[in-house]
């Protein structure tokens, strides 16, 4: 859960609206979303590093499917212990994946560890500085910080995608938040000023 009321309760917002979006609309804003991700990514080279959707986020199976065909590398998060940044491993659309620490689908133990070149980001809710609010645990805000660390000559690009409905007026930004380079909805891709 987020770390502060401020950001809760935007979290409850936005996840509500979020829940509440559904049927042919949902899915006619997820194809516009995917669409304005792949048309970013494609600007983007290198390895992308997705997720597996949980609870009711936008699933990017299908632009996992389109990356992969037209030949990018891709990849998944495994979930570290508490505290510590994700660690990605090579994975493809149709591969297998077990069940992580958290619950959540991941490759297995097995698949090749690659330090992503592009991450896409499942927010919360955001704001149009490109600032997210996540389930609260930090693990991409850790996971970005150590490979922009441990890669300080390559660029590490960051994109969100988000349901239009999921904005809010102004994220209560910490200092250990890192903001995304950019957020596509099915409206708009905001980018970092």
């Amino acid at each position: 859960m987020p770390t502060t009321a401020a950001k809760r309760a935007l979290f409850e917002t936005a996840s509500a609206a979020r829940s509440a979006l559904r049927g042919a609309g949902r899915a006619a804003a997820t194809r516009a979303v995917l669409e304005r991700a792949a048309e970013t990514l494609g600007g983007w080279p290198g390895t992308v590093g997705l997720y597996v959707a949980i609870r009711d986020e936008l699933n990017p199976i299908r632009l996992a499917e389109s990356l992969a065909a037209g030949g990018r590398d891709l990849a998944l998060p495994c979930t570290p212990e508490w505290g510590r940044p994700m660690v990605f491993r090579r994975w493809s659309p149709g591969d297998p994946l077990v069940r992580g620490r958290m619950n959540v689908p991941e490759p297995a133990p097995d698949a090749d560890i690659v330090v992503p070149d592009a991450f896409l980001v499942p927010p919360v809710a955001f704001d149009r500085r490109c600032f997210r609010i996540g389930y609260g645990a930090g693990f991409y805000d850790r996971t970005l910080a150590a490979v922009r660390t441990v890669r300080p000559d390559r660029p590490v690009r960051t994109l969100g995608i988000a349901f239009a409905c999921q904005e809010v007026s102004a994220v209560p930004d910490e200092p250990h938040d890192i903001p995304l380079d950019a957020i596509a909805t099915e409206h708009d891709l905001f980018r970092r000023p």
